[in-house]
């Protein structure tokens, strides 16, 4: 894999058992006595309110806790004292995922996580809605979008880290499909890709070595990319190289991925564009230094095909 980097200007028991001697076999009105059951209706009706709140309020504890949990990167507790960057991410596996362990994983969040401890700083990873994004930017809910994000088109919206990756954007569809080659996506043909995406933009710009009579359907995830695929709503997914070859992985002998090369696109870290601090500078030099003495490699390599499991695809 080629790593690239250039500079840019600028997510006792709950029911009540009553004893009491059968009044016939009618139902006392006063209190509400149902005869099958000898347990008061009003006593029912406040058991189950009660035991449905203790529920919600159990989930929601539950909630909160994996919440935090996952949250957290850094077990050290040496760097708790350490200023916090809020690292806005998405499941997007490789680049993003919850591992069994209920913990973050992939190429971003360990190439993050490395940056972070060069600059000494703590990475705090939040799981947002994608698709709010930069209102948690602008708010500051977020410190910066770190989630196999590409400045391409996005030059001037965000202030941009240096690009620290370059992926290779393939196509993949099922062997019985009978593609083979770009030159069979024609007009009867369905491509899929994720919504505001490089390969959507890319794709309807008319740029790239594909007939521009191929029909393409915008997905909100890469996940629905996925499924889409699975159950032929498309005929082929456009994502990079390393999604497409951990979907190939891990449904053998039902994928391929036909097409190497289609594009190549530059991973960066995204910063609102009214941002003024040094955390920008800082990170451009320790990512460099891990291009330079081989760190990205290593932990893109850690997650090469059949590597880990799990998947939602890429942005790209």
């Amino acid at each position: 894999m080629h790593f690239n980097l250039w500079r840019l200007a600028r997510p006792g028991r709950g029911a009540f058992l009553l004893s009491h001697k059968p009044l016939g076999n009618k139902m006392n009105s006063d209190c509400c006595f149902d005869e099958g059951r000898r347990v008061p209706r009003r006593i029912k009706r406040v058991a189950i309110v009660s035991f449905t709140l203790m529920l919600l309020v159990a989930a929601c504890v539950a909630a909160l806790a994996y919440t935090v949990r996952s949250s957290s990167s850094s077990p050290n507790e040496a760097d708790k004292d350490l200023p916090v960057l809020k690292i806005g991410v998405t499941d997007n596996d490789p680049y993003v995922y919850i591992d069994t362990t209920g913990d973050y994983a992939g190429i971003d969040i360990d190439i993050a996580r490395e940056a972070c401890k060069r600059v000494g700083i703590k990475p705090q990873f939040v799981d947002i809605d994608w698709n709010d994004r930069d209102r948690l930017l602008k708010n500051g809910d977020i410190d910066c979008l770190w989630c196999d994000y590409s400045p391409c088109y996005r030059e001037d919206k965000y202030y941009w880290t240096e690009p620290y990756l370059t992926v290779t954007v393939s196509v993949a569809a099922k062997k019985t499909s009978g593609i083979n080659s770009l030159a069979h996506l024609d007009g009867s043909k369905t491509i899929a890709v994720i919504a505001g995406s490089v390969s959507e933009r890319r794709l309807l710009a008319g740029d790239l070595e594909i007939s521009p009579d191929v029909q393409i359907k915008s997905y909100g995830s890469a996940e629905l990319c996925k499924a889409a695929l699975a159950k032929g709503y498309v005929d082929c997914w456009m994502a990079d190289v390393q999604s497409l070859d951990r979907l190939v992985a891990q449904y053998p002998g039902v994928y391929r991925v036909f097409a190497g090369n289609v594009m190549t696109v530059d991973l960066g870290v995204a910063f609102d564009d009214s941002y003024e601090g040094e955390y920008v500078k800082n990170l451009d030099t320790a990512l460099s230094d891990m291009d330079r003495d081989g760190t990205i490699e290593h932990i893109v390599d850690n997650y090469k095909a059949g590597a880990t499991t799990g998947g939602q695809g890429a942005e790209s």
